[in-house]
């Protein structure tokens, strides 16, 4: 089976028009049939009447993919920072958080008041 993905945007050629721009780029893949299999059964499942194209569905899991490694990095990140911090850095976060909920409880009980 052939998977491609090919779009363009649709400009004017001349001076004043600006050029044409490729957003896609056409690629030929080799796939395994289990691979392709799935690729056709997500099309399927995407509505009766909005059934979409293979590489269409190729890209969106592709980004999934991509969207996943970002948000793993991330936490990888944030992660690595937490458990970096120093006893005194975690003591001072732990004052700030209880000056905060100390400051909400007060503005609670003022909740509602005319000033």
């Amino acid at each position: 089976m052939l998977i491609s993905m090919s779009k363009h945007m649709r400009t004017f050629s001349g001076r004043s028009r600006p050029r044409r721009k490729q957003l896609k780029q056409r690629k030929t893949f080799t796939l395994s049939q289990d691979s392709i299999t799935l690729l056709e059964e997500l099309c399927a499942r995407r509505g009766a009447g909005h059934r979409e194209s293979v590489s269409a569905v190729l890209d969106e899991v592709l980004q999934a993919v991509a969207e996943a490694q970002r948000r793993h990095t991330i936490e990888s990140a944030t992660t690595a920072y937490y458990d970096g911090r120093s006893a005194t850095e975690e003591r001072e976060e732990s004052d700030w958080a209880q000056f905060a909920l100390s400051q909400m409880i007060a503005d609670a009980g003022t909740f509602g008041e005319s000033k």
